[in-house]
């Protein structure tokens, strides 16, 4: 996980969660330093198995595979959390020296914004959600409602508390690593794609038919002027774009189960509340509970939009750097350059960046329509059952 200044609100959210099991300390060159905390990782394990034997209680009233996979999908994001300590620290040591490669186009206001609304309204929308969900639970369940709000409720809505923090954090650090790729992009294109064309602008402009020679040799002036620092800075860049697979690499393989879990679970939700809610609609008895259950698709929706778009956005910014590196390559005069950025351009072909689950799949928009399909197959089949049944 991606732990920097600018992402302090969901690393504090996660540690609350028990999702982040480590101490950052800073020392006086602001340089952090990231260890396993004996106290959160104790916390951590203490929390995942309270969470386990308790929501055994809930099977009285929610269906067995409700609490199954919640239950799985929260011990899934702990444990990924209590072994991506080594992880951590590796990606953190990477994404520190790319920073500083990148620091002219960091804006760490924005991206301390974008953290601060994950980490806020996310939770509040989903407290939303379950606050109207014990109200219609409490209007037409038992009357000893005390003792379900203990054994059953608390259980199960702190469980799903700790789902959705998984996938705050897993948002934050895809959209963490798209920025980079996105600043990446744009070094690219100022030092390089800008700088070429006003290069052959200024070479145009100043050809004439009396002077095509000194012209050349002014072109040939300003081009060799910058040719050895813009090397040395492409070669830099080519490093960081490696870096920068292997940081979402390392981030994939550490919480791959984590969103595997997550990912079925939601496909798994809008197919059983769906079907109720299907069930209400057609036999006209549209109740309070109905109006519940639509609030929680749209949860299970936005939870799985939350991890997709994400994964969605970085992956689009790095396949932006082939683009921009080819128009580069077309454009470029100078020898050395067009070398080095038919090195780039094989690099960027051989790492290939994506966001997988444990090889099974890439984690994009095309997942989306793979899930449309199963939901939809499923409900159908479900339908179906129910009236041969009845």
């Amino acid at each position: 996980m991606e732990i920097s200044k600018s992402s302090l609100s969901i690393i504090y959210l996660s540690r609350a969660l028990a999702l982040a099991p480590v101490s950052v300390k800073t020392n006086e060159e602001g340089v952090m330093t990231i260890k396993r905390s004996k106290v959160l990782t104790i916390y951590s394990i203490i929390l995942c198995l309270t969470l386990g034997a308790v929501n055994s209680s809930t099977l009285q009233a929610v269906t067995a595979m409700d609490v199954g996979i919640v239950a799985l999908t929260c011990i899934a994001g702990i444990g990924c959390g209590l072994c991506s300590v080594k992880p951590t620290q590796q990606l953190n040591m990477r994404l520190r020296k790319l920073d500083e490669t990148l620091h002219f186009f960091v804006n760490f206001e924005n991206d301390r914004f974008i953290s601060r609304i994950l980490a806020i309204v996310t939770p509040i929308m989903f407290g939303a959600i379950i606050s109207f969900d014990y109200f219609v639970w409490m209007v037409i369940g038992s009357q000893h409602f005390l003792a379900a709000t203990f054994n059953w409720y608390i259980p199960f809505y702190g469980t799903y508390l700790v789902i959705i923090g998984s996938h705050i954090l897993y948002a934050n650090n895809a959209l963490g690593l798209g920025r980079r790729f996105r600043r990446l992009n744009k070094i690219l294109k100022y030092h390089f794609l800008l700088d070429e064309k006003r290069l052959r602008k200024t070479w145009v402009n100043n050809l004439s038919s009396d002077e095509e020679h000194l012209s050349h040799h002014e072109f040939d002036r300003l081009r060799n002027q910058h040719s050895k620092p813009r090397v040395e800075l492409l070669r830099l860049l080519v490093d960081n774009y490696e870096s920068l697979y292997k940081c979402v690499e390392i981030f994939s393989n550490a919480f791959s189960f984590a969103v595997l879990c997550n990912l079925i679970s939601c496909m798994l939700h809008i197919v059983i509340t769906g079907h109720f809610m299907i069930i209400a609609i057609r036999e006209f008895s549209i109740t309070l509970q109905t109006y519940s259950q639509m609030m929680w698709i749209m949860m299970h929706i936005f939870r799985l939009l939350l991890v997709v778009e994400a994964c969605h956005k970085a992956t689009v910014e790095s396949k932006k750097t082939i683009q921009i590196v080819s128009e580069i390559k077309r454009n470029t005069v100078e020898q050395s350059l067009s070398a080095e950025f038919q090195k780039f351009w094989k690099y960027l072909h051989i790492y290939d960046v994506r966001f997988s689950v444990l090889g099974i799949c890439d984690i994009n928009r095309t997942i989306l329509t793979t899930f449309s399909s199963g939901i939809a197959t499923y409900l159908f089949i479900v339908l179906q059952f129910e009236n041969n049944k009845g």
